[in-house]
């Protein structure tokens, strides 16, 4: 009777020991997809952060253009007081093609930079979904695992009918 006494504490020694290692290593993941949402979260305030500044700096460099615009414009108004009627007119074309090139530029440059910023927001959120998804799906397998160890498959279909 000792020997059997001895092979089932020993048994359960395994067994306590095992159960902690995997309770450990579940914490650990649990931490790590913590720590990884964390990061998510920062780098999202972080790039939402840069994305508003190069707004800003975009509407701001808009305005300074705009304002050396209509100074230009109110200096050459001046000047073509002067002017005959179809120097006027050539002025006028060549300012509206200037203006015309310039606010597509700014389109230009608006959209390329959505589209950068798109991009990189993508690929951030598609590494993260997949590291994330694989953790959980680690824990999962980790879970199931530990239970089948502990109830047998078995008892576990009958656990979730109950």
């Amino acid at each position: 009777m000792g020997r059997f006494t001895d092979d089932m504490t020993q048994l359960r020694t395994n067994l306590d020991s095992s159960r902690e290692n995997r309770v450990a290593q579940q914490n650990a993941r649990i931490s790590d997809v913590s720590a990884q949402i964390a990061e998510f979260a920062s780098t999202r305030a972080r790039n939402g952060q840069r994305d508003a500044n190069d707004r800003a700096a975009f509407v701001t460099g808009n305005a300074n253009n705009v304002n050396r615009m209509l100074n230009t414009f109110h200096h050459l108004h001046q000047v073509m007081g002067k002017q005959s009627r179809d120097e006027r007119a050539a002025f006028v074309n060549g300012v509206a093609r200037q203006t015309r090139s310039l606010l597509n530029g700014f389109h230009a440059a608006h959209v390329s930079m959505a589209k950068h910023s798109a991009k990189e927001r993508a690929h951030f959120v598609g590494n993260n979904r997949k590291t994330i998804g694989a953790f959980i799906n680690e824990a999962s397998q980790d879970r199931a695992g530990a239970h089948a160890v502990f109830f047998g498959t078995a008892k576990k279909k009958a656990a979730f009918l109950v």
